[in-house]
């Protein structure tokens, strides 16, 4: 299949990689001229692991355009993968400030009004098009804004030779090619029924065309369930499910925070066990007790669910307690190196929002520098793909694995030194003599317990 890609990011291009890999003619768009230049000479400027080795495989393949009109006028689908920003202060590398916002949608929207007329300008050609946005969007985005945008950039219905499905991803930074082909599920967001049918239409406006095409071109992809769904119901699909993985990492870290605080209790013991409930708690995955959530999405999915269920006035906004609750619990992180420190430098080990990427955006490494600064405290910043030449204290200081890089497991403490591993990724035999490592989410053993708490024991 011939096929479009418009905005070749972070996210795109390793999208299109993927496409191209499994035989696919890819024609990339990208306002980033730079960026389409360095593509052209075989430069990868996203960040993960095999890349590279991935596109040259497939670079005959790949073509990139100079218009949106060049790329939409060679292709039967056209991916559009723009950005839906926050501002940088709301993507969770700051405290929370209490309002939730929607997201940016004026990129999105003039993307798709310019790929509405460049549908308009080839439709002598006869193909029908199917546009499949990825960019995501709070629920009844497609239906307000989007939809009508691209309809006024082809002057022409949905239906009238071409459609729109859409279409978000469930992927990782640094594996978006290995979660692109091998996805959980893939979620069609379909147009709704024309308005001039009844009222109680079920088929999309265009007649069903746009998931056909959609599941024509992922069969050759994988074999992974197809959800097909209303354009609403696929935006909530999208931003729950970023959102639920926040509530998991918020309900493992507290489970964290309270074995820390109680004697005789390890959080690996206990989440470890409750990941063996595959059955009632659906999946193990995000249930280890560490940093808070971040990356580029889920935070500000949270705020924007948070604006969703303010806006239709739910009685109790979840989303918002997970917003508020990433922070309270970074703060505690805060407060164990205040109360660890005793005078000596802070090194923060990570600044990426997890290992084998170097993306800070929405990363708790970056919220937690945020808070220490609030507080009169500037810690050094340690990332071994962004900053590893950074310059680190000659004497003791005190070290907070902050990403869990399997590079700290074999880091070089020295006499003097404490650190603090939210982790639990270093062993306590391995360290050197002199070197205090504090496992948070492990309580003391053997502690003694208050006269009030053997009592209430006792029943």
């Amino acid at each position: 299949m011939k096929i479009a890609f418009i905005g070749v990011g972070k996210l795109g291009f390793p999208c299109a990689v993927a496409l191209a890999m499994k035989g696919h003619e890819v024609f990339c768009y990208d306002t980033n001229k730079k960026l389409m230049d360095g593509y052209k000479k075989g430069e990868v400027t996203p960040f993960e692991p095999g890349l590279d080795e991935q596109y040259a495989s497939c670079k005959h393949l790949m073509h990139y355009c100079a218009t949106v009109n060049d790329a939409v006028r060679a292709s039967d689908a056209i991916y559009v993968a723009v950005p839906t920003p926050h501002a940088p202060s709301h993507d969770g590398s700051l405290p929370y400030d209490g309002v939730p916002r929607d997201f940016d949608n004026s990129i999105i929207e003039s993307s798709l009004e310019e790929v509405g007329r460049a549908i308009k300008a080839n439709k002598a050609d006869g193909r029908y098009r199917t546009i499949l946005v990825i960019s995501t969007v709070t629920p009844g985005t497609m239906n307000n804004v989007l939809g009508p945008a691209t309809e006024r950039g082809a002057e022409s219905k949905i239906g009238d030779g071409w459609t729109m499905v859409y279409n978000p991803f469930f992927i990782g930074q640094s594996t978006v090619v290995r979660d692109f082909l091998n996805p959980e599920f893939v979620l069609l967001g379909c147009p709704p029924p024309k308005k001039d049918m009844a009222i109680n239409a079920t088929t999309p406006a265009d007649g069903g065309r746009g998931e056909e095409v959609a599941r024509e071109l992922y069969a050759t992809l994988h074999n992974s369930p197809i959800r097909p769904m209303t354009w609403t119901e696929a935006e909530c699909v999208k931003l729950c499910y970023n959102t639920y993985l926040g509530l998991k990492v918020l309900f493992a870290n507290t489970v964290m925070e309270v074995c820390h605080r109680l004697p005789d209790a390890d959080c690996d013991v206990v989440n470890a066990t409750l990941k063996l409930a595959t059955d009632r708690l659906v999946s193990p995955k995000y249930m280890d007790g560490g940093m808070a959530d971040g990356g580029p999405c889920h935070g500000r999915d949270q705020m924007a669910m948070s604006y969703t269920a303010r806006e239709v006035e739910v009685k109790f906004n979840i989303f918002d307690v997970i917003n508020h609750g990433r922070d309270q619990q970074t703060a505690w992180l805060a407060d164990q190196v205040m109360e660890h420190r005793t005078g000596r430098p802070v090194v923060l080990l990570g600044m990426a929002f997890k290992p084998n990427t170097n993306q800070t955006q929405g990363s708790p490494a970056i919220l937690l520098a945020n808070i220490l600064r609030q507080r009169g405290i500037f810690p050094i910043l340690h990332d071994p793909a962004i900053r590893p030449d950074a310059e680190l204290p000659t004497g003791p200081a005190l070290y907070f694995i902050s990403t869990n890089w399997k590079q700290y497991k074999d880091f070089k403490f020295q006499p003097g030194d404490t650190v603090i591993d939210p982790w639990r990724m270093i062993n306590p035999r391995s360290v050197a003599e002199g070197v205090e490592l504090i496992s948070l989410g492990v309580g003391k053993r053997h502690a003694r317990r208050s006269a009030a708490e053997q009592q209430r024991m006792a029943g």
